[in-house]
């Protein structure tokens, strides 16, 4: 079975440690028949103000030197795309002359500006829950990405598993829109590093997508140290055999 990570964040990410180099020699040391470098892309004006914009064509190229260093191993040149739904007539033109894969949507704020993807003051309201899979069901619904990043993030920081059971109507809706188009539903191991400690989404809402008719899936470690790249390998036996995204057709 294919040994992959197709969610990795390096030195073009502000909030990485890796450098490209040191990913490459690892994932060759651990015997990753591929790997997909995807550095974030946020576009949300309290983002750019704080971060800016990295040149994207620098970055393409950065990632086609480390393929020809390291040519024993096929990397991919990603990116997640955070909020996607909300920036998508400023952020496609930017993206499509690329060809980048895989394209990760994820969603980091709510509408009352929380990000949930950083250690949270209080655990959500009912409200902010609700709105945070509004958010889900609008990106898969409006934007051609490959793969739904971290779905369920905002429960990374949680000692506890909250009960989503209200919400079940619109994950299966999420769901529903996911296979219709082809999205990948991604397994992401970065909660195994956090409090959580377990992936998301869950195995109970990954046998939720699988029972809908899903076998799409993507293994993500999102790491942004090195010491927690390798994390994916555990998801072979999670998975099992399944469908992993492969580049659309131009």
């Amino acid at each position: 079975m294919k040994r992959y990570d197709f969610h990795i964040h390096t030195e073009y990410s502000y909030d990485s440690r890796i450098k490209g180099a040191q990913l490459l020699s690892k994932a060759l040391e651990l015997e990753y028949d591929e790997i997909a470098i995807t550095e974030h892309v946020d576009l949300l004006p309290q983002e750019l103000s704080l971060y800016g914009l990295p040149s994207l064509k620098k970055y393409s190229s950065y990632v086609a030197d480390l393929q020809a260093a390291y040519p024993g191993i096929v990397l991919h040149c990603g990116v997640e795309l955070g909020d996607y739904h909300l920036v998508q007539d400023f952020a496609y033109p930017l993206i499509e002359p690329f060809n980048f894969f895989p394209i990760l949507g994820s969603v980091h704020f709510l509408a009352d500006h929380t990000n949930v993807a950083i250690p949270l003051s209080a655990p959500l309201s009912k409200a902010q829950i609700r709105d945070y899979y509004e958010n889900n069901l609008c990106l898969v619904t409006k934007c051609d990405i490959d793969i739904l990043a971290h779905f369920g993030v905002y429960k990374r920081y949680y000692t506890y598993e909250p009960d989503e059971s209200y919400f079940m109507p619109l994950i299966k809706d999420i769901f529903d829109v996911m296979i219709a188009k082809d999205i990948a539903l991604e397994v992401n191991f970065s909660s195994l590093n956090k409090p959580y400690g377990c992936v998301i989404p869950e195995p109970s809402y990954i046998q939720m997508y699988r029972d809908q008719g899903g076998s799409l899936f993507s293994l993500g470690s999102d790491a942004h140290r090195i010491e927690h790249f390798g994390s994916t390998l555990e998801g072979i036996g999670l998975l099992g055999e399944h469908r992993s995204p492969q580049r659309r057709k131009q």
